[in-house]
């Protein structure tokens, strides 16, 4: 039961190829796109007819098979099973109306995908020829040269051992030619995903701290100035905490640095509990974080100081040791405030709340006013 689910969720095991997550409308386009290039080659003018010698077996090469089984890789077996029946149907109805149709074959085409992709997805891990010629190859015989034979041989009375002969010669040819084609199409698939994801981990250093995850001084100034100049067109409130953490040099000088890194990821996850969507919280350097918190007056402002300074008063790291608190300097915007006095006003605040013995929150509202908010 837990492998349908998988499967019907497209919850794949081999990765290596897929950089996006699952998107509806995203995998019905490029279903889209492999039904309509495995139709066209369906088109009997887009074949290749011979005969192989000795036999008396005509042989038709088209490059259906090989789409079907490509879509049902790269989107897994459902979608794979789904191309094929698509195709197989809208085929038929092209090129080979003249023909009785025969459900059977609409099944065994929709296996085709279907095996594919089950087999590269759940039987192996990454991406490797092994990998692709394993689920080609037993796809490929299964389908091509056993059960596509039987339902000739017992429909129209083809001969099962010619036909399986015929056709064992075909397979030789193209189990190969499929498996280097899908190697260097998927090769690229991967590289593609590497890429991608190369350039997601350099978006994410050039945004967040590396120790705690937080956003670094760069992404969150360019965000600060962003949220300010809107707060001051549309007249929004906007507030902003500075916080320090209390006596870190002590923690690192007494317990070491490894510890002293463990308390910045610890506040830093206190921090990332208490914002809000549209607040960002910010490693500044060292033991120093900022927060701002856009649409918050000084009521509310209040409350999430409080809250962050009564959450890391409470942790323990230490084994009750040693107990880590946290300095909290406030300001919230005023007219004439640009981003370098509101940052200023909030550091006069901290300052304020170190100077008057650490572990509480100092909130200044103007230039020389300042009014002190002590939270036991």
């Amino acid at each position: 039961m837990e492998k349908l689910k998988r499967i019907f969720t497209n919850d794949v095991i081999n990765n290596d190829i897929r950089y996006r997550k699952f998107d509806f409308s995203f995998y019905i386009k490029l279903s889209i796109l492999f039904i309509i290039a495995s139709v066209f080659f369906d088109n009997p003018a887009n074949s290749i007819n011979f005969n192989i010698f000795p036999l008396s077996e005509a042989v038709r090469v088209n490059l259906r098979p090989p789409f079907i089984m490509l879509g049902g890789i790269i989107l897994g077996p459902i979608w794979g099973a789904l191309i094929g029946g698509m195709v197989d149907i809208i085929s038929f109805r092209l090129w080979h109306f003249d023909f009785n149709y025969l459900f059977i074959l609409t099944l065994v085409t929709m296996f085709r995908g279907f095996l594919a992709g089950y087999i590269y997805n759940y039987k192996f891990k990454k991406f490797s020829m092994k990998a692709i010629i394993i689920s080609i190859g037993i796809t490929h015989v299964l389908v091509s040269l056993i059960l596509i034979p039987v339902v000739l041989y017992y429909t129209y009375g083809v001969s099962l051992i010619n036909n399986i002969q015929v056709r064992l010669l075909v397979q030789i040819i193209a189990i190969p030619v499929y498996s280097f084609a899908f190697y260097y199409i998927l090769k690229g698939l991967k590289k593609s995903k590497e890429l991608k994801n190369m350039h997601n981990k350099l978006q994410i250093m050039l945004k967040y701290d590396d120790l705690t995850g937080l956003a670094n001084r760069r992404y969150f100034m360019d965000y600060f100035e962003k949220k300010l100049n809107t707060a001051q067109e549309n007249k929004e409130k906007l507030s902003l905490l500075m916080l320090d953490i209390d006596k870190f040099k002590d923690i690192n000088d007494t317990f070491g640095h490894q510890r002293g890194d463990h308390t910045l990821k610890e506040v830093s996850s206190i921090l990332t509990q208490n914002v809000r969507k549209g607040d960002l919280a910010a490693r500044l350097g060292g033991d120093e974080f900022l927060v701002l918190l856009p649409n918050t007056n000084q009521d509310n402002a209040e409350k999430i100081a409080k809250r962050i300074k009564e959450d890391i008063s409470s942790l323990d790291i230490f084994n009750k040791s040693y107990y880590t608190t946290v300095s909290i300097g406030a300001a919230t915007l005023n007219k004439k405030d640009d981003v370098e006095s509101l940052l200023k006003r909030a550091d006069d605040a901290l300052y304020k709340a170190k100077e008057r013995g650490r572990n509480r929150v100092e909130w200044i509202k103007k230039d020389n006013l300042s009014q002190t908010l002590k939270f036991s």
